[in-house]
């Protein structure tokens, strides 16, 4: 374009006198077919290229360029079907239409939408993902609890995590350190390693495996090697809609979904595409609103149906576990299967109305295999099936059908598995038998007026076998009545009855509400298998940034009354929770407890109490203490005694905005910057540092020997206490400012009667910068 435009500067001037040429060209005898040769300025959908082009105009009112002329222009030759060279009849292209205006000498071609790219409009702002960055150090996540009283004891759940370039290693367990038997279990220990380049994780030592709607998780010791989409917090894995649409004119576009504004965004004229429409989980309606200068409006409405279990076209999700079975989590610590298994799960959108899944498992007596899909129909709802068998000791299969329809107002859900007597997988290995018969169905209706009502029906029945003795069977009904009403108020109602129980059946009164932002109350009434219950609460929340809570419970469980107070207290180095309960009347029992949530770090050299970090945090380090910290512009804190602050609860592989405020900072610190973006890997921290430097620096006086300030100009020689010499000049009345200074210093200027030098002791310390002397430059000998 800066090229152009320079040309178009050039050949600008002249337009005026082959305008008159060409005027006289036409009037010219002899010559009444001869095309006139003109210099127009080129505009392309109404914006000007910056362009001055030869055309030739015919005596019958076409115009015609040369192809190679239009192509350095920045029309898109090969999208027109035009040659490379030689000229061209514009009004014989297809799709291009041309407005010739002979007083301003000037073209404007126009394109039909389909010769143009359409302008994409994001109906979300996507926070980048990026590899992520790791500093290494330790954490430890720690819930310490203490009961007082009769059933006194002491224990602490933990997990400790260390962290760095190579991956994460993480232990967790839970210690009884008074009370009872004293003991460690410990729960799980692995260490993982993700890449966001591959988007895939591998983890070794103790995981869940991931498992589909028709397959069960089991847990495992081993290595799994996983697709994890986590690292990608800016990517949808589902299916998302799009809408595409043209504006004659520059126009504003809005995006409704469901009557919410989700979007607004001015365009050009031309096409555009709004992609990602987010916020809808079933069937919906989005609106589209073009509204150009003059306040006219378009509105076009397109139904849309969304369901976050398919995946998106082209996009896979894989999970391969290989290891022994876990036995006895969280009463042992170190159990496991003898036999090695393995199992593998894979989800792939074919296209985005229809996803396949595949799965399987074995060990060294059992072996079980499936496949299954997810189909969207249009806007009636999605359906999903599969078909598994097994072999080995356990013989048999399963088929699993299930429809799911869900819009604002109606919610539909069916889904039925039967597995036939033998069938088994690797939990049968392990006394866990699957359902010979699941069955689940709910129906749910809401309007503005009487609120939510919804309907259940649940069956399952346990396999038979040798390991899994007669079966069990049970059937259960529920039904379920809620309402907003109103000013934080709400009110719910729900009923189930056992169907092959009679006596087993209840119902259950709620009612909540909300005083203010962080005072809520809540009252509720149960009856369940002919036992009466009652309770009511009110509790208050702390606040993020600290400070105390409450909470306070009182009721009756058939008859026995009960009672209850709680204090909280969040500050920056956790949460502290003290309770004190009494139950029965009377000479009834008493108890109290007490427990505070918190966690170590070590990190940057010194290790800090804090709030439990999360999935992951960052450590503010300013080396000054007293310095306000903020995330994403908000105050989180100052540092402390060391010039540290933790900030927990960061997004992993996503940019966090970290920033101090100077405001508060004496007069003699600098800072090179105030702001970052740091990216913290899942489980991990990352330093984020701001170098806050005292700014060694001192306004001296100088005069001569003398007395009189030495003149502007003078260039004056600091010799600091290392021997080193920098240089600086003299302002009026002898003022020198003098920095990097540390101990004795000296000022040393060559004046007509030789060299003169004068010194003074530097002391760091106070919020201003010093003046110093007057000074006399005293002569050197």
């Amino acid at each position: 374009m800066a090229g152009r435009g320079r040309s178009g500067r050039w050949l600008a001037a002249p337009v005026l006198a082959l305008a008159v040429a060409a005027a006289f060209a036409q009037a010219a005898p002899g010559a009444p077919d001869a095309p006139v040769e003109l210099y127009l300025e080129l505009s392309i959908d109404g914006r000007a290229t910056g362009a001055v082009l030869p055309f030739r105009r015919h005596a019958d009112g076409r115009l015609s360029s040369d192809a190679a002329a239009l192509r350095e222009a920045g029309l898109d030759t090969a999208r027109l079907k035009l040659p490379e060279t030689g000229d061209v009849d514009l009004g014989s292209v297809d799709g291009l239409r041309f407005a010739f205006d002979a007083a301003a000498q000037s073209v404007d071609l126009r394109l039909d939408d389909s010769l143009r790219d359409a302008q994409v409009l994001r109906t979300r702002r996507e926070r980048r993902a990026e590899a992520g960055s790791v500093s290494p150090g330790f954490v430890l996540n720690y819930d310490l609890y203490a009961r007082f009283g009769e059933q006194r004891g002491l224990s602490t759940l933990n997990e400790l995590r260390w962290f760095g370039g190579h991956g994460v290693v993480a232990t967790s367990g839970n210690a009884v350190l008074a009370g009872g038997r004293r003991r460690y279990v410990r729960y799980d220990s692995s260490w993982t390693r993700s890449d966001p380049a591959t988007l895939s994780t591998l983890q070794l030592g103790d995981f869940v495996t991931p498992s589909l709607n028709w397959s069960r998780s089991y847990r495992m010791a081993g290595v799994e090697w996983r697709k994890n989409f986590d690292l990608r917090p800016d990517l949808l894995t589902y299916p998302v809609a799009a809408i595409a649409g043209s504006a004659v004119v520059p126009s504003k576009v809005s995006l409704y979904v469901n009557g919410v504004q989700q979007m607004a965004r001015e365009v050009p004229g031309g096409p555009f595409l709004v992609d990602g429409i987010t916020g809808l989980n079933g069937a919906g309606q989005a609106t589209l609103v073009t509204q150009d200068a003059l306040g006219r409006t378009v509105e076009r409405s397109v139904p849309l149906y969304v369901d976050t279990r398919l995946m998106a076209r082209g996009l896979s999700d894989f999970a391969v576990s290989a290891g022994v079975l876990r036995r006895d989590y969280g009463l042992e610590s170190f159990r496991y299967g003898s036999s090695p298994v393995a199992s593998a799960s894979l989800r792939h959108g074919v296209i985005d109305a229809f996803t396949i899944e595949a799965h399987a498992e074995g060990g060294r007596s059992q072996v079980a295999a499936g496949v299954g899909a997810l189909a969207r129909l249009g806007m009636l709802g999605v359906v999903t099936g599969s078909v598994s068998g097994s072999a080995g000791r356990y013989r048999g299969q399963q088929v699993q059908l299930g429809y799911q329809f869900i819009s604002q107002r109606v919610a539909v859900d069916v889904q039925s598995t039967r597995a036939s007597k033998g069938y088994g997988d690797l939990g049968s290995l392990e006394r866990q038998p699957v359902n010979r018969a699941s069955d689940r169905a709910s129906l749910a209706w809401s309007q503005p007026w009487l609120g939510s009502v919804s309907a259940s029906y649940i069956r399952y029945a346990l396999a038979q076998g040798a390991d899994s003795g007669d079966g069990q069977d049970a059937r259960l009904v529920s039904v379920a009545w809620s309402r907003t009403l109103g000013l934080g108020v709400y009110l719910s109602v729900n009923a189930f009855r056992d169907l092959d129980r009679p006596r087993a059946r209840g119902l259950n009164l709620s009612f909540s509400f909300a005083l203010g932002s962080r005072v809520s109350g809540s009252a509720s009434s149960a009856r369940q298998n002919g036992a009466t219950s009652r309770i009511a609460t009110l509790s208050r929340a702390p606040d993020f940034a600290g400070g105390f809570g409450w909470g306070l419970q009182s009721g009756d469980n058939a008859g026995e009354r009960f009672g209850q107070a709680q204090l909280q207290y969040l500050g920056a180095h956790g949460l502290f929770n003290a309770s004190a309960s009494r139950t029965g009347g009377g000479a009834g029992a008493t108890a109290a407890s007490a427990g505070f949530t918190g966690a170590l770090v070590a990190m940057d050299g010194a290790l800090l109490p804090a709030r439990q970090v999360g999935a992951a945090f960052a450590l503010v380090s300013t080396g000054v203490p007293g310095v306000p910290v903020l995330q994403e512009n908000r105050p989180i804190g100052v540092t402390d005694g060391g010039g540290h602050i933790l900030l927990p609860n960061l997004i992993p592989y996503t940019a966090n905005l970290i920033s101090i405020d100077t405001a508060a900072l004496p007069a003699d610190v600098r800072v090179r910057s105030t702001s970052m973006q740091v990216v913290p890997r899942a489980m991990a921290g990352v330093e984020a540092r701001f170098p806050v430097e005292r700014y060694r620096a001192a306004t001296v006086i100088l005069h001569d020997r003398d007395g009189n300030p030495v003149p502007p100009g003078t260039r004056v020689a600091v010799v600091g206490a290392d021997g080193k010499a920098a240089e600086t000049i003299a302002g009026y009345d002898g003022v020198v400012f003098v920095e990097g200074l540390s101990g004795r210093t000296r000022l040393r200027m060559e004046t007509a009667a030789g060299t003169c030098e004068a010194g003074f002791d530097y002391a760091i310390g106070g919020a201003d910068i010093p003046t110093i002397g007057p000074l006399r430059c005293l002569p050197v000998k």
